[in-house]
């Protein structure tokens, strides 16, 4: 194989890992929903009353809502800063990504942020 081809073919891969990651914008946590471990486990819904916003491309809508499952790399400090964040009323923002499933798209939670 060519260095061109090769080329072009790693360009194609790191363009597709870098649009999988999508930024919803900071919001609120309106709730929380415990579910199974691996039924979108530990969801998390925004305060936003505006029926377009999501989480990911295609995500759940109104409320937008995004998750973490118990299986998930680092789950459990995830969860317990979601937690945190809900209890202070602090701001969150999220990096998701949109996972088909036979629920329709949902929105993964892969990072996170905590602000005032």
């Amino acid at each position: 194989m060519t260095k061109k081809a090769l080329f072009l073919l790693a360009s194609i891969f790191v363009s597709q890992l870098s649009s999988a990651a999508e930024y919803p914008g900071a919001f609120k946590i309106k709730k929380i929903i415990v579910s199974r471990p691996d039924n979108f486990h530990f969801r998390v819904v925004t305060d936003s009353n505006n029926s377009d916003y999501v989480h990911c491309s295609g995500g759940p809508t109104n409320p937008a809502w995004s998750y973490v499952n118990e299986a998930d790399p680092g789950s459990k400090t995830m969860m317990s800063t979601l937690l945190a964040a809900y209890m202070g009323n602090k701001t969150v923002t999220v990096v998701t990504e949109g996972v088909d499933t036979n629920a329709g798209r949902q929105c993964k939670i892969i990072e996170l942020e905590l602000s005032d």
